[in-house]
């Protein structure tokens, strides 16, 4: 019986591919990483940003920026720690989206992201992204709304309450 959980959880140091969903199932992106924890409520992995640079306006990410990404299987939000690469905390970014799935035989993580994201600065202070994204979506995916709009309650009252989680090494 000892090995029960097993089949969903991934021993630490495995690597992992994620693959983020639109709403219709289609590919958005996707990245590989490194476990550095899986239990029966989620997985928290390791990935280095893997592109050159993005200017977002509120923060930049740079290639070699260290993500830690904390995911659910039983909240509609997840949450990646962003730091750069000497370790600098800049903040992070939570996605509302859909709990997300393991297939710990094949290691791949993924999820539905719902579009709404928060930023959210070392100082605690935070910024709403793409709210309009979010209600059009979730007028074309009617039956995502209620669980979403949970989902987006329960992630800004974890932004408020200053309460992100947060992986230290």
């Amino acid at each position: 019986m000892g090995s029960a959980g097993s089949a969903d959880t991934l021993a630490s140091g495995s690597p992992i591919h994620v693959r983020k969903l639109r709403a219709d199932g289609s590919q958005a992106y996707a990245w590989d990483g490194v476990v550095l924890r899986s239990d029966a409520h989620g997985i928290v992995l390791r990935a280095q940003f893997n592109v050159d640079l993005v200017e977002l306006g509120f923060t930049t990410f740079r290639r070699g920026d260290q993500f830690v990404e904390f995911y659910y299987f039983d909240r509609w939000y997840n949450v990646f720690q962003i730091s750069a690469p000497d370790g600098r905390l800049k903040g992070w970014y939570a996605n509302v989206g859909l709990p997300a799935e393991l297939n710990a035989e094949s290691g791949e993580l993924r999820y539905v992201d719902l579009e709404l994201d928060v930023w959210t600065q070392p100082n605690g202070e935070f910024v709403v992204l793409d709210e309009a994204e979010f209600d059009t979506l979730l007028l074309e995916h009617v039956e995502l709304a209620e669980a979403a709009e949970r989902g987006r309650e329960t992630l800004l009252a974890l932004v408020e309450s200053g309460r992100l989680p947060r992986w230290t090494d």
